[in-house]
């Protein structure tokens, strides 16, 4: 009976990753730009190597970004080291999601303290108007449409739900400590011409 059961547990996880592919894949595919959220406290453990090689094989010009989040939990002289190294392979945004619980208001500030090297260790959420401006940018870009649909795509638990939360400044998206939460693509409207796929 036990050989039976560890058959059935490897047959369902394989068929959880292969859903959870399947799903990843169509959200890069839908995406005008792709946002690859890691965790800043080990970038290269937590990226993906398949989205590079997936937006890649896709039609269309997307625009890849690296979100390094939970940057407030790195000192800073590591961050801006890592923010360098990433810069070569293209833009490199630092993110500390809201943890903000709250339906509404979710507080942003501009940048990360500079008097501190662990910073902001508060709710409030920073990095969004970086993200927003480069966002905004794309938009006006004439190889992209007027309305562009962003992509947040990552392996589970590095806070991509969060991210959008963030960028919504409300609770648009479930989330939690357990990995895998978001199951299926969500669709959040930001603004009249950017629209986020998690």
């Amino acid at each position: 009976n036990a050989p039976a059961a560890s058959t059935n547990a490897h047959k369902s996880k394989e068929n959880s990753l292969k859903s959870y592919f399947k799903e990843f894949k169509k959200v890069v595919e839908a995406g005008d730009v792709i946002l690859e959220v890691c965790d800043a406290r080990d970038p290269l453990g937590t990226r993906c190597s398949e989205v590079g090689t997936i937006i890649r094989e896709s039609q269309g010009q997307k625009k890849h970004v690296l979100i390094l989040n939970k940057s407030d939990l790195v000192p800073r002289e590591n961050l801006e080291k890592w923010v360098k190294y990433l810069k070569k392979f293209g833009p490199v945004v630092p993110f500390k999601a809201s943890t903000q619980a709250q339906k509404k208001n979710i507080g942003r500030s501009r940048r990360f303290n500079k008097s501190r090297p662990q910073t902001n260790q508060s709710s409030t959420c920073v990095g969004a108007d970086l993200l927003m401006q480069l966002l905004a940018n794309y938009c006006r870009n004439k190889d992209l449409k007027t309305s562009i649909r962003v992509a947040i795509v990552g392996i589970p638990n590095v806070g991509k739900s969060s991210i959008n939360n963030s960028l919504k400044r409300r609770r648009a998206c479930q989330v939690g400590a357990t990995p895998g939460i978001t199951k299926n693509m969500q669709e959040v409207k930001k603004e009249k011409n950017i629209k986020i796929l998690d």
